[in-house]
């Protein structure tokens, strides 16, 4: 056994076990000693991705794919990458690639299911997740994806049923335990939904989604973050393009409120009061995020520092 199968095996098996950090020396070794390693450099793009390094990650993907083009793996860890860049279209293109080198790759209808999903697409995830459905029944990254989408339903039991499903296949599965927290969190039950979080984030600590449970948590024990909470959430489960019409409609509203005041000849104070509301509302939009993500931040400190994390 080579030196650089040996250090390929090794970062393989930190990955499997969640140590995306920890792969990455092993994997810059193999690339040392065989620079045109495909595959090493699109284990590294996911190692990068996972610690949301989308800037390396994407160099990596790509280089992946210029030295084997026809590998679909490699074209769905580019999509990986310019979905969390929000390049959606771009991130759609390489799915669809994907699928035209393997038709029924489960990965690739799964990947476009997620991406549709951020998109706002309802029904083409669901006819997305439907085809990954019928290819792989029993993954459990596919009825993660069927928690997920309820989820932004609002479909806490289907929720559930998912994430049990996930957890008996795996009792370790970190998408498992951020979507049973979520059920918890639903049912007012913050401190078992922090016990979910920590074990997902114990298992790998730049999970997005067990950070952001972890946000929303904190969230809900706040008056001021809990409304932005809620907020983004409405917008979240609205998806991109119908909360692109709620806030124009926002501001519509406003406008006519604001015209229908002056034609009315009511004082001044109306149409003063009504701006110093909206301008609130724009003020607070903006600086709860600033506000939040401090909070947030504070509160993943401290956990990192609790000896049980």
């Amino acid at each position: 056994m080579n030196i650089h199968y040996r250090a390929l095996s090794r970062a393989e098996a930190l990955m499997r076990a969640g140590n995306f950090a920890s792969a990455i020396e092993p994997l810059r070794d193999v690339l040392t000693a065989d620079p045109e390693s495909a595959i090493a450099h699109d284990h590294l793009a996911r190692c990068l991705l996972m610690q949301s390094r989308l800037t390396g990650a994407e160099h990596e993907a790509r280089t992946a794919i210029a030295l084997d083009p026809l590998a679909a793996r490699y074209r769905l860890t580019l999509a990986s990458v310019l979905n969390l860049q929000q390049h959606r279209r771009r991130a759609l293109d390489e799915v669809g690639a994907a699928i035209e080198l393997q038709p029924d790759n489960p990965d690739a209808h799964l990947a476009r299911a997620k991406i549709l999903r951020f998109k706002g697409d309802r029904g083409g995830s669901s006819a997305s997740l439907g085809r990954a459905l019928e290819l792989a029944p029993g993954d459990e990254e596919v009825i993660a994806e069927v928690g997920h989408a309820a989820l932004e339903r609002g479909d806490m039991a289907m929720v559930e049923s998912a994430a049990r499903s996930v957890l008996s296949l795996n009792p370790e599965n970190v998408e498992g335990l951020v979507l049973m927290g979520r059920v918890k969190l639903a049912r007012r039950d913050p401190d078992e939904a922090l016990q979910l979080a920590l074990a997902a984030l114990s298992r790998t600590p730049t999970d997005l989604d067990a950070l952001s449970l972890l946000a929303s948590i904190k969230m809900t024990k706040n008056w001021f973050g809990g409304l932005w909470w809620r907020w983004n959430r409405l917008l979240i489960r609205l998806g991109e393009t119908r909360a692109i019409f709620l806030v124009v409609g926002i501001w519509v509203i406003y406008r006519w409120a604001e015209l229908a005041t002056e034609n009315a000849g009511l004082p001044d104070l109306f149409g003063t009061l009504l701006t110093g509301l909206y301008l609130l509302f724009v003020v607070y939009t903006i600086s709860a995020n600033v506000i939040v993500t401090r909070m947030v931040q504070k509160e993943i400190a401290q956990v990192r520092l609790n000896p049980k994390f």
